[in-house]
């Protein structure tokens, strides 16, 4: 095993050991079945992902609808919208990728090249969009909240296509997710995305060799 493959295990594993940690902590103190679960569905999707496993898309897509339930509970609708838009793309883009775009041992291609203009692009095109979804319906932290949700478009779109970068991209939107989810307080999910920005430094690792 490479030094490389060993850091990207590693940070794999400390993010696990972190989240589950966490979880059983905040548990004890007060059950939350759906923050738990979203958690462990979109830790181990990641990992999955980060390692190009096609199976990973059965564990991101159920992580969707229980978000866009989550958050429609607490009023972020532009992550209800998100969460539609992530499970779309999978859907129409991600799981065809994966498909057709294999090397001869079955392995899936993945790209290095960095694209900056479409990333500003995507991003600033989400941005405009979840911002005026999240005001209409009069949502909660409706700036950062938007600004988020645009760069995970940018990130989705990019790693749906193949594109190690969109790693990068979700490593920032997990960082603001954790304020997002530290402002009222479910320390479940704050804990979920800081070991979801972890595993996503090891699948930039992984994607870009």
């Amino acid at each position: 095993m490479t030094n490389k493959k060993k850091t990207i295990i590693g940070l794999q594993v400390v993010a696990t050991v972190y989240l589950l940690g966490n979880m059983l902590y905040s548990n004890l103190q007060a059950f939350d079945l759906m923050s738990t679960a979203m958690g462990l569905l979109g830790l181990f999707g990641n990992i999955l992902l980060a390692h190009k496993r096609s199976s990973t898309f059965a564990l991101n897509m159920s992580n969707n609808i229980l978000g866009g339930v989550l958050s429609f509970q607490n009023r972020f609708f532009a992550e209800v919208g998100m969460n539609i838009i992530y499970f779309v793309t999978q859907a129409v883009q991600g799981i065809p990728y994966f498909k057709k775009h294999k090397d001869e041992t079955g392995e899936v291609v993945t790209k290095s090249e960095f694209e900056p203009v479409k990333i500003i692009t995507y991003i600033a095109f989400g941005t405009l969009v979840m911002g005026l979804v999240s005001k209409f319906f009069d949502g909660n932290m409706v700036v950062l909240d938007s600004v988020q949700n645009g760069i995970a478009i940018g990130a989705q779109l990019r790693q749906m296509n193949g594109n190690a970068d969109g790693w990068l991209l979700w490593v920032l939107s997990n960082i603001i997710n954790i304020i997002v989810w530290a402002s009222v307080g479910n320390w479940i999910l704050v804990a979920s995305f800081a070991a979801y920005a972890i595993v996503a430094v090891s699948g930039y690792l992984n994607w870009s060799e």
